[in-house]
């Protein structure tokens, strides 16, 4: 038999092959299924019930508030519906911002939550664990315990740069195909914040102060973000005014230039929670919160084989019995209560689905008169992302970007694993709608 003709019998065996494989489902047994993660099959230990309503309540919330805001229907049924009184409190309370805002607001949110995105998602197969991280939400703590759970030794040494890079590298961002069929399986977890607070935690750590910037980044976010806030918002200067004589933008020159700039140009440490990790179309198994935050990680890591393997420490940890600090007073009090309600708006789907009151913010404003600073209407606003490290209190909130954008995987895993385990399918029709 000549060359040309074995050629030929070899490629008409591996079409028939592939023929009876497809058909018989072969190259489905070529990998194990792994049965869908569900919490509650979970062995609960003694004590456990209590969080395990928590995180069940958790993510009622989140669905009530996503249903409610248009994560899950068309633009037309949004904007008509959840305008009037229902008499029922939850669903009022997650509706009552929607006569304040303008048409074209509310357009923008129903957009926004139609988004999906896996950039944040670092995904442990080994032990059956996906992590969305949320800088300024004890991010770092849980890079260092993601880096030991792979082994990496002396994780002291190394940089934050470095960590962060060695992060990815050891939980790369999977495929879309192999995201689809490995996140369903595993337990799924973000750990979430007062909005005020990662705002107020991302100012004093990356925009504050400029020498610690120089020294710490090369100088990264005063020439990506702070030389820029202080030439658009910086309009007169005074002697007697120390913030005009600083090189580094005010906290409220920050607070201007994030009501000017659309949520979506916002770099990752004051994103939204909601744009971050898009818990309207991953239904995460755990919402951890800082108030609860020891509490939380020691039911995940116990129930993932890790107790043992990963010791967790927290550089901070929200008080519960005080929801304002001094630190917080110290700032937002250069605030008018507009400039906080308006940024309030920003932040207005984490406040509603975390459960997280503006009030206390709001006391602590100066005046409810609205003096805030303008900006030139051919000044550009381009900005992205970097590191992270608060000097005070949130060092345990460090993060470096190490990938450029985001949003690269417009793609949903949950109606498929809606489908295979019988649950309700997640409407998510326009998922990829671009502005």
């Amino acid at each position: 038999m000549g060359r040309h003709s074995q050629r030929q019998v070899l490629l008409g065996a591996f079409a028939v092959y592939s023929i009876i494989a497809l058909s018989t489902n072969v190259f489905d047994h070529m990998e194990p299924k792994h049965s869908i993660f569900r919490l509650e099959k979970l062995t609960l230990r003694a004590g456990e019930e209590i969080q395990m309503v928590a995180f069940q309540q958790r993510k009622t919330r989140i669905k009530e508030v996503c249903t409610a805001w248009g994560a899950y229907s068309t633009k037309a049924k949004f904007l008509k519906t959840g305008r009037t009184v229902t008499g029922d409190k939850i669903k009022d309370e997650i509706v009552r911002d929607k006569t304040d805002l303008s048409q074209s607001q509310l357009e923008r949110l129903w957009q926004l939550n139609k988004r999906s995105t896996f950039h944040q998602m670092f995904v442990d197969q080994q032990h059956g664990l996906t992590w969305c991280k949320v800088p300024k939400a004890a991010s770092t703590s849980w890079l260092h315990a993601f880096l030991e759970i792979a082994g990496v030794q002396d994780i002291s040494s190394k940089d934050m740069a470095g960590k962060h890079a060695l992060l990815r590298e050891r939980y790369p961002l999977l495929t879309t195909a192999l995201l689809k069929r490995t996140i369903p399986t595993t337990m799924k977890f973000m750990v979430v914040r007062h909005p005020f607070e990662r705002v107020l935690s991302a100012y004093r750590d990356k925009l504050e102060d400029y020498k610690r910037d120089l020294k710490d980044r090369g100088g990264y976010y005063y020439a990506i973000y702070g030389k820029r806030i202080v030439k658009a918002y910086r309009k007169s200067s005074s002697s007697d005014d120390h913030s005009y004589t600083r090189k580094e933008p005010t906290f409220r020159e920050f607070i201007q230039y994030l009501l000017d700039t659309d949520v979506e140009e916002y770099d990752e440490h004051w994103r939204p929670i909601s744009l971050l990790c898009t818990p309207c179309h991953i239904r995460y198994d755990i919402i951890a919160k800082m108030e609860t935050l020891s509490n939380d990680a020691e039911f995940i890591l116990y129930h993932r084989g890790l107790s043992s393997a990963v010791h967790m420490e927290w550089s901070h940890k929200t008080d519960q019995t005080k929801r304002t600090s001094d630190v917080a007073k110290t700032y937002f009090s250069q605030l008018t209560s507009s400039e906080v309600k308006q940024l309030y708006y920003k932040y207005i789907i984490d406040f509603l689905m975390f459960e997280y009151e503006l009030e206390p913010y709001m006391k602590l404003t100066a005046s409810p008169i609205n003096n805030s600073l303008s900006v030139d209407e051919d000044e550009e606003s381009e900005y992205y992302n970097e590191d992270d490290n608060e000097e005070e209190q949130d060092e345990d909130d460090v993060e470096e970007v190490v990938d450029a954008k985001e949003n690269e995987y417009e793609n949903e895993y949950e109606n498929q694993a809606a489908e295979e385990t019988g649950a309700d399918t997640l409407e998510n029709g326009t998922a990829n709608n671009d502005v």
